[in-house]
């Protein structure tokens, strides 16, 4: 796929990360430039997994370490050639930190003309909040996200995943490959800024939309839809399960399912229409109907109607759901401390394309590596780097 790209990944935590993360599993090499004491993902006391950061495993897979001190002469130096045979640089620094460093957008086209270079922030690299703060929780809030998400008669609800530095990441890697191929059609390299506030507004879509056009707010739901009954997630015995019927045909199926066609024809559910307006009154009808079943009985039933429907899992029911395992959502790689190391891989499934599993990269694993055989350094030349402490060699490597 994306072999014989070279990136480099200035990436911290998660938002600068996980594009990073999507371009290695597309076949890209992707060089993770590293802090000499390290990115703060690896921090043990983040998502703890014995003695390493479950952010840091997951995030970093599949990449290789270079850890360099950029506030150094020599550091900047060796960046600058390492920029002369990248295709690309990915960053999310605060605004303004890039070019403090000496490494932004057009000081690297100095280097390299052609390259590619994408940073994620929280707000954006112009506005009136871009020098602000920003993590997801932040992002969520302020995209309004935040006020979308939970009971419509409690507090509003964090996503559950940090979306706003997924969605970030994944945006990075879309403008970074769209730059490459641009690059390719076009000639030439150029920037992408991208903001975690404008991916989250701009998932918003219809809602958008509607807000935009015609002044209609979105309402806290909770599991429920504004414009679609029933469409919400119900109780039963041991847990709880969703259903989604948008189609009548799925009504009408439903209605035979839980034993009751009189629906069918009941004016307060003849269509959606009438059933969003008489919600109350289906949701009730739904829940008495299945209170007395389990996930895994009312599956089995729902299943046989041809109804949109699903348990709600846990992270364990997932994990242990045949569809998880035979999608092959498990993968795992070896760890020299950990030993063998779980995790999920990339979604995306090609005919001719195969993902391989490789082990999250130690602290400057292949900083001697990349400077001898690919820059040009004698192995002198990095020992006495690394004294200076302009650079970390893993023990791994030196050995």
């Amino acid at each position: 796929m994306l072999t014989g790209l070279t990136i480099l990944e200035l990436g911290q935590v998660i938002a600068g990360a996980y594009g990073g993360t999507i371009l290695s599993d597309l076949g890209a090499e992707v060089i993770k430039v590293e802090p000499i004491k390290g990115d703060s993902s690896r921090n043990p006391t983040i998502a703890p997994i014995g003695e390493e950061s479950a952010v840091h495993l997951s995030m970093n897979r599949g990449k290789k370490s270079v850890a360099l001190n950029l506030k150094s002469e020599a550091g900047l130096a060796i960046f600058y050639k390492m920029v002369s045979h990248a295709d690309a640089v990915i960053d999310n620094f605060r605004p303004g930190v890039m070019g403090r460093l000496g490494i932004d957008h057009r000081t690297l086209l100095k280097y390299n003309p052609d390259v590619v270079t994408a940073s994620v922030t929280g707000f954006g690299e112009y506005g009136p909040a871009r020098d602000s703060a920003a993590f997801d929780l932040v992002i969520q809030a302020y995209s309004g996200l935040l006020d979308m998400t939970g009971d419509p008669q409690g507090p509003p609800a964090r996503v559950g995943v940090p979306l706003a530095d997924l969605a970030g990441g994944l945006f990075t890697c879309i403008s970074v490959v769209s730059a490459l191929l641009g690059r390719e059609l076009h000639g030439g390299g150029q920037h992408a800024d991208i903001a975690m506030l404008d991916s989250l507004v701009s998932l918003q879509t219809y809602d958008a939309l509607a807000h935009l056009t015609e002044g209609v707010g979105a309402t806290r739901q909770g599991t429920a839809h504004a414009y679609m009954v029933p469409w919400q997630a119900f109780p039963v015995k041991d847990g709880y399960l969703v259903i989604a019927v948008r189609d009548e045909k799925f009504w009408r199926n439903l209605c035979e399912a839980i034993g009751r066609p009189d629906l069918m024809s009941d004016s307060r559910t003849l269509d959606n229409q009438a059933r969003v307006e008489n919600r109350e009154f289906v949701v009730r009808v739904l829940s008495d109907a299945f209170e007395n079943g389990t996930k895994a009985e009312w599956t089995k039933i729902l299943d046989k109607y041809d109804i949109p429907s699903a348990p709600v899992n846990d992270i364990k029911e997932v994990f242990s759901d045949p569809q998880v395992q035979a999608r092959e959502m498990i993968q795992s790689y070896d760890h020299p401390s950990l030993g063998k190391v779980r995790y999920t891989p990339s979604p995306m499934k090609f005919s001719e394309w195969e993902f391989e599993n490789l082990p999250t990269p130690e602290l400057g694993e292949h900083t001697a590596e990349i400077l001898v055989e690919r820059l040009g350094y004698s192995t002198l030349e990095v020992d006495r780097l690394e004294r200076s402490g302009v650079l970390v060699c893993s023990p791994r490597e030196v050995g």
